[in-house]
């Protein structure tokens, strides 16, 4: 047994689940209290809307309001995670960006309640800020790969109750199940977002921005923090990963919001089949946390990344040419999509960590984000008035950003070879 665990212990990640401390520990054994929910719904949500009398482009502005919203919280975001302190902050907007959009989305009836649920709903750009700075401000940056892969592991675990969704879709059709199921996220993300205020400290960073920032005014705050845009806009390095990860986030901004609905009404593929699909991916994005991940390194990102946005290309023609019903072929599609963000996931959280400063994350980091939702909230509506057109299009817009994805990451990656050869003289 203990030669089994000795084993074990080799692979990084597993050693980083097994050697978690201080913040870390809760940060990510707390995860599946909203990861399960989260995958329980997220199959749904389009068709859900659809089901509820909005069209395409209804949904396309949606997401765009959404992304729209994301910016605007963003630009705050680095300053109120300074004020606040990171745990209380986490606590806060977690709450006001989960918990009321949950009971939004339960309760709606037409797109106004969409549109209202979005607005609050951007505010997790507060959360990623805070909750990210919570968990690995007083972490080794050796690790940072490797916690982020355990949070990405956390939310798949949980997807394993995704088929749970299929029985309630069944059983109940499409509106009555998901209204349950979002009450569902109502309960267990507020749990956690309770649980984790009171298992977490606040870091030692946090606790000196608080400190700095306990007689300025919000405002007057964000005024001041215009020096630290400025020095990231005059960046070469921070403008090609901003521009890296906004393509990354509107290719899985467009193919969460139209996959659904390509599957369902062009492809004809039965609604509650969703749920099969998403544990199908859940099942191959896990495995490859545990095979791909331990040997990732942030610092040699270029042959992983170009890798796994070649496999998103495929991923996107095989979803635009495969037959209608051709029920396997989506599979093969799932397959190619999970591999792709197993190694695309960790690397972008890790890549804009370490290209920002150590001090200044919070404020750098809702700037980074707000200049990421920048690029990426009209992707939104483009994407629904290209699909009233033909459900199709909205993948060629994605394979469009993939291709610009790799010329940004071959460009970064020469930045920061540059920067490696600098170190070795």
């Amino acid at each position: 047994m203990k030669s089994i665990f000795a084993r074990l212990r080799k692979n990084a990640v597993i050693d980083t689940l097994c050697t978690l401390e201080g913040n870390a520990k809760p940060c990510l054994y707390l995860e599946p209290l909203w990861g399960i929910p989260y995958n329980l719904y997220t199959p749904f949500v389009s068709v859900y809307m659809a089901a509820l009398g909005m069209s395409p482009t209804q949904i396309g502005l949606i997401s765009t309001i959404f992304l729209a919203s994301q910016m605007v919280w963003a630009l705050l975001s680095g300053v109120l995670t300074d004020k606040l302190g990171r745990r209380l902050c986490t606590a806060i907007f977690d709450c006001i960006s989960w918990s009321v959009p949950a009971l939004l989305w339960m309760l709606a009836q037409d797109f106004r309640w969409f549109v209202v649920a979005a607005l609050f709903n951007g505010a997790w750009r507060v959360t990623e800020t805070s909750w990210d700075l919570l968990m690995i401000e007083d972490a080794p940056e050796s690790k940072l790969v490797h916690m982020y892969t355990i949070s990405s592991i956390a939310g798949l675990l949980a997807g394993f109750v995704a088929p749970l969704a299929y029985f309630f879709v069944q059983r109940l059709t499409i509106v009555p199940a998901v209204r349950i199921i979002y009450g569902f996220t109502f309960l267990m993300m507020t749990s956690k977002f309770i649980i984790l205020y009171f298992l977490t400290k606040e870091t030692s960073v946090g606790k000196r921005r608080m400190a700095e920032t306990k007689n300025v005014g919000l405002f007057t705050r964000l005024w001041d923090s215009r020096k630290v845009l400025v020095r990231m806009l005059h960046s070469r390095r921070i403008l090609l990963t901003v521009a890296f990860i906004a393509c990354y986030s509107g290719i899985c901004n467009i193919n969460n919001a139209f996959w659904p609905l390509l599957i369902t009404e062009k492809l004809g593929i039965p609604t509650e089949n969703l749920s099969i699909f998403f544990t199908f991916k859940t099942l191959f994005m896990l495995v490859c946390y545990f095979v791909i991940a331990p040997k990732l390194d942030v610092r040699y990102f270029r042959s992983p990344v170009v890798l796994a946005l070649g496999l998103l290309i495929a991923q996107q023609v095989l979803m635009l040419l495969m037959p209608t019903g051709a029920f396997w072929l989506v599979v093969v599609a799932v397959i190619l999509e999970a591999l792709a963000l197993s190694v695309l996931g960790p690397m972008c959280g890790s890549l804009q960590m370490i290209n920002i400063d150590r001090e200044e994350r919070a404020r750098m980091l809702g700037f980074f984000y707000a200049m990421c939702m920048l690029f990426t909230s009209p992707l939104g509506s483009l994407a629904g008035i290209a699909a009233e057109a033909d459900r199709a299009n909205p993948f060629w817009m994605n394979l469009v950003l993939t291709l610009i994805a790799i010329t940004l990451a071959l460009v970064l990656w020469r930045e920061r070879r540059t920067d490696l050869l600098e170190e070795a003289n």
